[in-house]
């Protein structure tokens, strides 16, 4: 196969499964600024049960993703793709159905049964060079946003339109879409060379990027629950208006971090990159609550994305490349576990920040977290990525 093929068959295998991811992660983030309100109605409703709801997709997520992986590293990627694309299915059913809050956490709680984040990221590293997969890892990362962003514009129209029960029905006609394009890629997908290294792989490197993950979501989610609030009270600027700051500074954040990656990429140099973006990240988050102008609060957002995005390719790439080829899913699941319970602490810890200290004091405790595990980063990669990955 020639290089162009080659280039154009990892391509397409990328897109496939960015959109299954994106289109799940789509009717995910569709739900979530409408529940609390769209819920009031159903009997048995509580604050502490809706809550409840929201929270058990990702508690469900973390617990099954490292099984999932040690499942596709047995059966297959594609099998186990397809089972957690029908639990998600079947979970958008029982909700779509509950009428009662029981039942609707039930169902969200099946909905996070389908923990298929780290099989698909292992099935993208199987179905590509080491070279790009800090691009392909980019697509995927680049797919999630993008339906973060979609879902912050079309949530509260389709909920409008549909009520709750019709937007999980809408999260099952995506199952049912991604199980189609999971169907596109062979069963038993190209296998790319890998020699393995002797001895076995150190779970060290392992470990330190699952908690350099745990703490890129946890910032992550902990910016979204309190970014917001300040975008109201400091800008004026309401819930319809803020993809007006979003997607031109995510956009401008891709076209910057798209040849910086192809550079790490070429060079397999992801190690020395990782410092330098969660520093970048930090000095974004914690400088946000002084950005009192429109133009230096949105350099900061461009700065953040950048930051973001770059270690949402270069993490799951590195780890790759790392593990080799043998026992992938397995370590990918546990990468995937620590993300969710990132996003987990970070929506609470956020919470709390927010409401005891507010917004400036949240961002700023989490800009000072980041540029420390940076500097950390910095220290400890020679130690954990002086060997080189067993490629």
């Amino acid at each position: 196969m020639s290089a162009g093929q080659e280039r154009t068959r990892e391509l397409r295998y990328a897109a496939t499964l960015a959109g299954v991811i994106a289109l799940r992660m789509l009717g995910l983030f569709m739900i979530m600024p409408v529940f609390m309100v769209l819920a009031a109605d159903i009997p048995g409703f509580t604050p502490q049960a809706a809550g409840l709801a929201v929270g058990i997709y990702g508690l469900t997520q973390a617990v099954l993703q490292q099984p999932f992986g040690w499942l596709s590293d047995r059966w297959g990627r594609r099998p186990v793709l397809l089972l957690g694309l029908a639990l998600f299915a079947a979970g958008g059913i029982v909700a779509a159905l509950a009428d009662t809050m029981t039942w609707l956490i039930a169902g969200r709680a099946l909905q996070g049964c389908g923990a298929i984040a780290g099989v698909a990221m292992a099935l993208a590293a199987d179905v590509t060079r080491p070279q790009r997969r800090p691009l392909v890892m980019a697509l995927i990362g680049i797919g999630i946003g993008g339906s973060f962003l979609v879902s912050m514009a079309l949530s509260v129209p389709l909920a409008l339109l549909l009520g709750l029960s019709g937007l999980f029905w809408l999260t099952v006609a995506f199952a049912f879409v991604g199980m189609a394009l999971v169907m596109t890629v062979p069963r038993r997908p190209p296998v790319i060379s890998e020699p393995q290294a002797a001895g076995g792989v150190s779970m060290g490197p392992v470990w330190l990027l699952s908690l350099s993950v745990f703490l890129l979501h946890s910032v992550m989610t902990l910016l979204f629950v309190t970014l917001p609030p300040m975008l109201v009270s400091d800008f004026g600027l309401q819930l319809s208006e803020h993809w007006t700051l979003y997607v031109p500074t995510m956009f401008v954040s891709v076209l910057i971090m798209l040849p910086i990656l192809r550079k790490v990429g070429s060079s397999l140099s992801e190690q020395r990159l990782l410092p330098w973006a969660f520093i970048a990240l930090a000095l974004a988050v914690g400088l946000m609550p002084f950005g009192d102008r429109w133009i230096v609060l949105a350099v900061l957002v461009t700065v953040y994305f950048l930051g973001f995005n770059l270690l949402e390719a270069a993490m799951p790439a590195l780890l790759s490349r790392i593990t080799g080829s043998r026992g992938r899913g397995q370590r990918m699941g546990i990468y995937s576990t620590f993300q969710f319970l990132g996003a987990f602490f970070g929506g609470v810890s956020g919470g709390w920040l927010l409401a005891t200290f507010g917004s400036a004091t949240a961002l700023a405790a989490a800009g000072v977290f980041s540029l420390g595990w940076g500097i950390a980063l910095r220290l400890l990669g020679k130690r954990f990525f002086l060997t080189r990955a067993p490629e």
